[in-house]
């Protein structure tokens, strides 16, 4: 017995969000492992999507006037549930089109996602006016609003806390698949109605093409494990008897590897035998194997994602020794907690990669190292690595050192450089005596012969080059000298933007970049200031503004709460889950108080202007309050609050918008998911790509201020004409 009409309706548009939502999450993914993790990346992707997602409801609209909904929406479901395994397919073939080692740049990043993602999102996004199309109800597009925003809402957290954790991404896209087969089922007409269970049975048997497509990803690497994590996808290979570790596609580790030998050594000479030492990330690679050989009483060792330290058992098995504590969480949550608890360590190490996005420039900062130096003992020290050369240092890479170099000055009354490929950085409160660059070099051979300690590669062939005077004395020139380089801070990420132009470079990109930015902003705001015009309708711009502020202020929170608490996985989904929950409650109240539309759309864009300036000021102000209970309040109350409000004004403005316009059923929902869509596309590009790197989390707000002030100014004056 077939469903009713309207259930079916009502089940596509749920499935269309759920797709949405999914595929977004598991293609950007995908995109990060191919192009590279940084925030230019994600925002490029994300604003991809979004800006294909509203020529899609454009699409939707054209195409309500011209085919019969029905069939299209088969067509549409078939192709939600097939086109995802192509592009997983496109996304880990496309290191086959680059040279062997070439890093992809902006300009092949831009390409190869516009290429994969943008099809999808087209096409989800078209399917929602034709849906609405069939929907009898006079408030159809709010409706339409809410089934869709529920579907994503079960997407979202079926993918933060289920998929993630139980299959891989191709698994996930199966989910997806027989998914959008089954809905298909209901609009396919007689002689169409194998198809779906056909391509369900395809979808069904293709599971043993995630490893094969995987492969070409890691070309001449034989896949040993690979695991989806919340954080990426970790894989052990082997190339030969070399074994290696990747996260996201990015080398993290390969056995044969003594740069270990530094990263260990040089601090742990620097304090007493017996020790206590806080590792950072990297232990299982071999850092704790060489932190061993100076006996330190313990080992703290703190990893933000569990399967890595899964991975020890298959690679030297050193977290079995009883000295080594291992702690799974966020590296700078876990020194907030210690000092809180009066826990203090000898020695410091950081075994990070570079600040490549804001996650990792948390931990290169003034704010972070005055939380280290509150843990460490009076005589403690802080090692760490930065980005070098050989011989000539890049200007960029010079301007990160000094950003890094001035924050630790703040803090730290004495520090020492030790010159290479890799910058070495030894930091303390205590006085290093009267030092010199070949007294530093003597004297670690003199300790590591002390303590019995033999090494493959230190002594004989690194330390050489670290402690000759002539570099040292270069490099401390260079680095220390004073200059008009700003400290790099948590709410100033100069060290990230300065990696991240080296980054674009290094790849040819550092003009690109900046018209890739302004080309596209200037596409979708001239693309619907057309539309507007056309349609001589301003509620369409709020809604573009809205667009805009919604998805600035969602990411300004989320990196806030991430500089002030770390991290923490289920904080964050929970923070995205809570948002699109805000928007379902705000369209819900919006339906139920359907009075004065023109005045809940100006009550809620004034909401959205006080808790941009709300965030500003906790931005600014609030980051330097450091009371528990304070702290308290921001995590469980201030940041949740602001983001429920936010979204709620969001989700109740585009349902009041809605019941302001006049017109056919798909142009209305069409033309409001255009200005959403558009406004949330700018917002995403011009967040990621421009505002972050340069001014950081206030800028971001203050953009967002600025946009929906001229919000107001157009609300204001249409109040008076009417």
């Amino acid at each position: 017995m077939s469903l009713p009409k309207i259930p079916k309706i009502m089940i596509s548009l749920a499935v269309i969000g759920f797709s949405s939502v999914v595929t977004q999450l598991v293609l950007i993914r995908e995109g990060m492992a191919t192009f590279g993790g940084n925030e230019l990346v994600i925002g490029l992707g994300l604003g991809l999507w979004l800006l294909s997602s509203a020529s899609g409801a454009w699409l939707g609209i054209w195409l309500t006037k011209r085919k019969d909904p029905h069939r299209l929406l088969f067509l549409g479901h078939i192709l939600l549930a097939t086109i995802p395994f192509f592009q997983l397919a496109g996304f880990r073939a496309w290191p086959l089109l680059l040279v062997r080692g070439e890093i992809p740049g902006m300009g092949s990043s831009a390409v190869g996602l516009s290429m994969i993602l943008m099809p999808y999102a087209l096409i989800c996004a078209s399917l929602i006016p034709l849906a609405a199309s069939l929907l009898p109800w006079r408030d159809a597009p709010s409706a339409v609003y809410l089934i869709d925003l529920g579907g994503e809402i079960i997407g979202g957290l079926g993918f933060s806390f289920l998929f993630v954790y139980l299959l891989s991404h191709w698994g996930v896209m199966m989910v997806v698949g027989l998914g959008n087969l089954a809905v298909a089922v209901f609009f396919s007409s007689p002689r169409l109605r194998l198809l779906p269970p056909l391509l369900a049975t395809a979808i069904a048997f293709s599971l043993p093409l995630n490893l094969s497509t995987l492969s070409w990803q890691m070309p001449g690497q034989k896949i040993l494990l690979h695991k989806n994590t919340p954080f990426a996808q970790l894989s052990i290979t082997r190339s030969g008897q070399q074994l290696n570790v990747l996260s996201g596609g990015i080398p993290l580790f390969s056995s044969g590897d003594y740069r270990t030998e530094a990263l260990a050594h040089i601090p742990m000479i620097q304090v007493r035998e017996g020790a206590r030492v806080l590792l950072i990330g990297g232990g299982v690679f071999g850092t704790i194997l060489e932190i061993l050989k100076h006996n330190p009483s313990r080992i703290d060792y703190v990893e933000l994602d569990p399967v890595i330290l899964s991975m020890d058992r298959q690679i030297y098995r050193s977290l079995s020794r009883p000295s080594i504590h291992a702690h799974v969480g966020d590296g700078r949550l876990f020194i907030k907690k210690a000092r809180h608890a009066g826990i203090r360590y000898d020695c410091l190490i950081l075994d990070l990669p570079d600040p490549e996005n804001i996650y990792l420039n948390r931990f290169y900062t003034r704010e972070f190292f005055e939380e280290a130096r509150g843990i460490l003992t009076p005589g403690g020290v802080i090692f760490f690595t930065l980005t070098g050369a050989e011989n000539y240092l890049d200007p960029e890479g010079l301007a990160l050192n000094r950003s890094v170099y001035a924050a630790l000055r703040q803090v730290f009354d004495h520090i020492f450089l030790f010159p290479g490929e890799t910058h070495y950085f030894l930091a303390s409160s205590r006085s290093f005596g009267t030092a010199t660059a070949s007294w530093v070099g003597l004297e670690i051979k003199k300790r590591l012969a002390e303590r019995a300690i033999s090494t493959q590669w230190l002594v004989d062939y690194q330390l050489p080059e670290m402690t000759d005077p002539q570099r040292m004395e270069r490099l401390k020139k260079l680095v220390a000298e004073e200059s008009e380089e700003a400290a790099n801070s948590d709410l100033a990420p100069h060290a990230f933007r300065h990696l991240l132009n080296l980054w674009l470079k290094k790849t040819g990109g550092t003009e690109k970049i900046s018209w890739l930015i302004l080309a596209i902003v200037a596409f979708v705001a001239l693309s619907f200031c057309i539309l507007i015009a056309y349609q001589q309708d301003s509620l369409l711009g709020v809604t573009f503004s809205s667009g805009y502020t919604g998805i600035s202020l969602e990411l300004s929170l989320l990196f806030l709460f991430q500089t002030i608490f770390g991290y923490v996985y289920l904080w964050i989904s929970l923070f995205v889950t809570l948002f699109m929950i805000g928007l379902g409650s705000g369209a819900l109240a919006a339906r139920k108080w359907k009075n004065d539309p023109a005045r809940q759309t100006f009550i809620q864009d004034l909401v959205l202007f006080l808790l941009i300036s709300l965030a500003l000021w906790l931005t600014m102000f609030g980051r330097s309050l450091q009371a528990d209970a304070f702290l308290s309040i921001v995590q469980c109350g201030i940041i949740p609050v602001l983001i429920f409000g936010s979204a709620l004004a969001v989700g109740w403005q585009f349902v009041a918008v809605s019941h302001y316009l006049d017109g056919a059923t798909p142009r209305i929902t069409g033309q409001l998911y255009l200005a959403d869509l558009a406004g949330a596309s700018c917002g995403t590009i011009v967040t990621s790509l421009w505002l972050l790197p340069r001014f950081g989390i206030a800028g971001i707000l203050i953009s967002a201020a600025v946009v929906k002030s001229a919000s107001l100014l157009i609300l204001i004056k249409m109040r008076r004409r009417g």
